[in-house]
């Protein structure tokens, strides 16, 4: 395939998706099933979107596979099978992030509000909208009958926000083994993402033993070692950080405390046996993790043996690599070309600042990716999320494109 900027020739024919009313109101149904993983609501999980999704699948006749990943936490893998050539994977999760305190919403959280152009709720930009789009548009390569050389693979995944089982279990069962390229449709703002952070979730336990706060000195406050600790993981920040410039893509490096615990607060008066200490840590491809999960070992061992009797434990949680895909692949390419074709523009090339789920594809395989779908990069998360509608079905058409294309480029590269 040529640059993305000139029109690659193609001689598979390309569906025109023309669904629009239907994606959007199976993009409203689904906002509307509230899919914050919550042990405490029976209905809070990521079961009845899969239900959902089953039932289009099973509309539209594509089978697939179904199975969970932990209890009513359910993967739903689907092929649409061309020709001998690549696997292409397409890849959504059904879970959101909390709405948090609705009343700082303008609108109902799960209410799928649509005003001017714009469907309001969680779980709209992030990533029900890419979700919805990726489907709608298997349905129509499927429905479309054309001979494309290879297999559209459809990856819609549990627990993206929490430890990515869903894309561990897909890696797991095998999914990935034939697997040549990746969507992760994502909200990216109109950026084709070729790079994503990597990331480390680490635990640190400090142990010491009870005094009367007025006799310290009968006590190891284990709660002065974390505070000595969380200085000097700051210094071990500035020191990592001095030795790399910041990456063209993803920026700086980041070792952040997160969640602090030690003592009761109705025993100020106590020092306590035990505190606690979270790290969130993102890398760029060019960090080591096995250096810097020693280097904060370290640290932290050095930091508690600042307090006499104290001692500090580090388990890590989570280990996810950073990626970084060629711009020259035939993902990339493709990719470029069909958001120049459906948006008029030439998509700038960019990077993820946190991790998707392309991460765990990256560790188990190194397959080339790209994240890449609709709704603003800093929406998630944050209340009042929403995404244009206009972009939800825009990437519809370009997700299509995108894989005719790509499989064009595999079989005039052979």
């Amino acid at each position: 395939m040529r640059d993305g900027s000139n029109r690659p020739e193609t001689s598979i024919p390309i569906p025109e998706f023309a669904d629009d009313a239907a994606l959007i109101e199976a993009l409203v149904d689904l906002v509307r099933i509230a899919s914050v993983f919550d042990l405490s609501r029976e209905d809070g999980n990521e079961r009845l979107v899969a239900d959902y999704v089953c039932r289009l699948l099973d509309s539209w006749d594509i089978p697939y596979d179904r199975w969970d990943v932990a209890p009513d936490r359910p993967n739903i893998v689907a092929d649409i099978a061309g020709g001998a050539g690549p696997v292409l994977v397409f890849e959504g999760h059904m879970d959101v992030v909390t709405a948090g305190d609705a009343g700082v919403w303008a609108r109902d959280p799960f209410g799928a509000e649509i005003v001017d152009g714009c469907m309001y709720g969680r779980g709209t930009a992030d990533m029900k909208g890419g979700l919805a789009a990726m489907l709608f548009a298997a349905k129509t390569i499927k429905e479309a009958g054309i001979d494309f050389p290879g297999t559209l693979r459809l990856a819609v995944l549990s627990d993206e926000e929490g430890m990515m089982q869903g894309a561990r279990a897909f890696a797991g069962a095998g999914y990935l083994a034939d697997a040549d390229a990746a969507i992760i449709c994502e909200p990216e703002g109109g950026r084709i993402c070729v790079a994503q952070k990597g990331a480390l979730r680490l635990s640190v336990s400090f142990s010491g033993s009870m005094s009367h706060a007025c006799m310290p000195d009968e006590g190891a406050n284990p709660v002065a070692a974390l505070g000595e600790c969380i200085v000097a993981l700051k210094e071990l920040e500035a020191d990592i950080l001095s030795r790399h410039e910041p990456h063209p893509l993803l920026g700086r490096f980041s070792l952040s405390p997160t969640v602090v615990t030690g003592g009761l607060a109705e025993q100020a008066n106590v020092i306590p046996a035990s505190a606690s200490l979270h790290l969130d840590v993102r890398t760029c491809p060019e960090h080591d993790h096995a250096g810097i999960v020693a280097r904060i070992r370290e640290t932290c061992r050095l930091a508690a043996a600042t307090v006499e009797g104290a001692e500090a434990d580090v388990r890590l949680l989570d280990d996810r690599p950073a990626t970084e895909t060629d711009a020259g692949e035939a993902i990339v390419q493709a990719a470029t070309v069909a958001h120049r074709d459906v948006f008029g523009e030439i998509p700038a090339i960019g990077g993820v600042p946190g991790s998707t789920d392309g991460t765990i594809f990256w560790m188990e395989k190194q397959i080339p990716l790209v994240v890449w779908g609709p709704g603003d990069t800093t929406i998630p998360h944050q209340a009042n999320e929403f995404v244009r509608l206009d972009e939800v079905t825009g990437y519809a058409r370009a997700y299509v494109r995108a894989a005719m294309h790509y499989f064009e480029a595999r079989r005039a590269s052979r």
